[in-house]
């Protein structure tokens, strides 16, 4: 039985999808507006989350971006919303969305969605944590130790961490990178430069003593590890 958080300001909605996904066999809250979903997810955290975009009081983009960077969260976000242009659909997957389903949707599809987000998280805490060199990635906490020294990483830094430690010794191409972080229509270049960097900082800050992420100019990029 998986914990869902509907987070959607629209009663009929919010109802139907929570009496859905009941019917399953999980078990829902829902949250008519932004700072009610975000205190619910702080209090007792869900597997997974369903959000719409247009919020009172927090919208969607802010509410997604907290629940990563705040509370840490790594629990699979669907965005339900009536936004269908594309720019949109790319600010709720760099907000932290991992599936966006246009309105209206059936339910079936977005409970088929949910679950298919939910086994591949599960997937990734049964592959326990990677260990490279001097660097421990727990896919679990999503947590990132250097000679047993946490590195305190949001999200996005997070993942690039993790794609380079699947392959250590492997040249990512930068476009390979940026479309596992953003998708295929998402940032590139100087976005994933400036990721980069911020990864180095975020070590630096810790204290790690280590780049972890060598630059082959031209090549792309490949985990530093010792």
């Amino acid at each position: 039985m998986a914990h869902i958080l509907v987070v959607e300001d629209d009663p009929e909605i919010g109802a139907n999808v929570c009496d859905f996904l009941t019917a399953r066999g999980n078990r829902c809250d829902h949250a008519a507006d932004g700072l009610i979903g975000m205190a619910l997810a702080t209090a007792d955290p869900p597997d997974a989350v369903v959000l719409d975009l247009n919020l009172p009081r927090l919208d969607g983009l802010t509410w997604c971006r907290r629940f990563r960077e705040e509370l840490h969260s790594a629990a699979p976000v669907v965005v339900l919303t009536a936004r269908d242009e594309l720019d949109d659909k790319l600010a709720g997957f760099a907000a932290g969305a991992d599936d966006y389903l246009v309105k209206p949707f059936q339910l079936a599809e977005l409970a088929v969605r949910i679950e298919a987000l939910l086994r591949r998280a599960q997937r990734s805490v049964l592959s326990g944590a990677v260990v490279v060199g001097r660097l421990r990635i727990d896919r679990a906490s999503r947590e990132v130790h250097c000679d047993g020294t946490l590195v305190r990483l949001t999200p996005k830094p997070y993942r690039l961490i993790e794609l380079l430690a699947d392959q250590p010794h492997r040249v990512h191409r930068q476009a390979d990178l940026a479309e596992a972080i953003w998708g295929r229509d998402g940032e590139q270049g100087e976005a994933l430069r400036a990721l980069v960097a911020a990864t180095r900082r975020s070590f630096a800050a810790a204290g790690a003593g280590l780049d972890p992420i060598e630059t082959l100019h031209g090549h792309g990029y490949r985990l530093r590890s010792r």
